[in-house]
C-alpha cells in the first residue's frame, strides 16, 4: 500500500489513462480527487471506483479554468486535508488540428487551454497545501510528440513540449519544498484519445492501431495500465530522487 493515507488529484480522470492512473493508486490506498469536463462519465467512474471499495470524491469542469482547479483543490482539503500527489492529464487532439496552415485559431488556443494551461494552474493550486502536507509529486502527461514532432500535428506537438518544459521548471522552483515534478511522454496508447475518437470510424481507429503496431519495435501499441505503473511510480516514494525527468513510455518508437 505505497499511497495509504495519501491523496491524489487526478485531471482527465473519467476515462482512459487518468481512470486507469485512479485504479492503481486507489487500489495501493490513495484517497482519490478526480476531475474531468464529461459529467456523465465522471459520474461512472467515479460510481465503479467507489463499488470498489475505493475512497474517491469527483468534480465536473474544465480543468483549463483556475476556478476548477481551485476547487479541486478545496474538495481535496475538505475531504481528506492534504494533497500528496497531482496527476495533470487532462488532454485534447483535435482531428482538424494538423499544419500551422490548417489549424484554425481557435483550435490551437483550446489545444494549448486544455493541454499546458491545464496543467498550470492546477499546480498552482495544488503547490500550496502540497506545501503544508511536506511535500508532495506532480506528474505530468506530456508525450513523444514533445521529444520529436508528430507530422500534421503542430500544436499537439507544441503543447506536449511545453508540458514537459513546464515539469522541468516546476521540479527547479519547488525542489526546495520537497516537491518532485515529472512527466510521463507515452507513445501510441491501445486508443487514440477521446476528443478524436468520436471523430473516427471504428474502421479508421481499428486501421489506425494497425499502423501504429507495425512502427513500434515491440510491435505493439501500450496499454493504459502500463503508463500507469510509470505514473504511480514517479508519484511514489521509489521515485524520491527522481525530479525534472521526462520518462519515455512508446515501446521503443523514438529509436527508429
Amino acid at each position: 500500500m505505497k499511497f495509504s493515507d495519501h491523496v491524489a488529484l487526478i485531471t482527465g480522470g473519467a476515462s482512459g489513462l487518468g481512470l486507469a492512473v485512479a485504479r492503481l493508486l486507489g487500489s495501493e490506498g490513495a484517497n482519490l480527487v478526480l476531475v474531468d469536463w464529461d459529467g456523465p462519465a465522471l459520474e461512472a467512474a467515479a460510481a465503479g471506483l467507489a463499488a470498489s471499495g475505493l475512497r474517491v470524491r469527483h468534480l465536473q469542469g474544465d480543468a483549463s479554468e483556475s476556478a476548477t482547479a481551485t476547487a479541486a483543490v478545496e474538495v481535496a482539503r475538505s475531504s481528506y486535508g492534504r494533497l500528496d500527489v497531482l496527476f495533470n492529464n487532462a488532454g485534447i487532439d483535435p482531428l482538424l488540428a494538423r499544419s500551422v496552415v490548417e489549424t484554425v485559431e481557435a483550435d490551437w488556443d483550446r489545444v494549448m487551454d486544455v493541454n499546458v494551461r491545464s496543467a498550470y494552474v492546477f499546480s498552482r493550486a495544488a503547490i500550496p497545501l502540497m506545501r503544508e502536507g511536506g511535500g508532495g509529486a506532480i506528474v505530468n502527461t506530456a508525450s513523444i510528440a514533445g521529444l520529436r514532432p508528430g507530422g500534421d500535428e503542430a500544436v499537439y506537438s507544441v503543447s506536449k513540449a511545453a508540458m514537459i518544459s513546464l515539469t522541468q521548471s516546476v521540479a527547479l522552483d519547488f525542489a526546495a519544498d520537497k516537491i518532485r515534478a515529472n512527466c510521463v511522454c507515452p507513445g501510441f496508447m491501445e486508443m487514440v484519445m477521446t476528443d478524436r475518437r468520436k471523430d473516427l470510424t471504428e474502421e479508421q481507429q481499428a486501421a489506425r492501431a494497425e499502423g501504429a503496431s507495425a512502427r513500434v519495435p515491440l510491435g505493439r501499441q501500450g496499454t493504459y495500465e502500463e503508463v500507469a505503473k510509470t505514473v504511480a511510480f514517479l508519484a511514489s516514494e521509489d521515485a524520491s530522487y527522481i525530479t525534472g525527468a521526462a520518462l519515455v513510455i512508446d515501446g521503443g518508437l523514438l529509436l527508429t
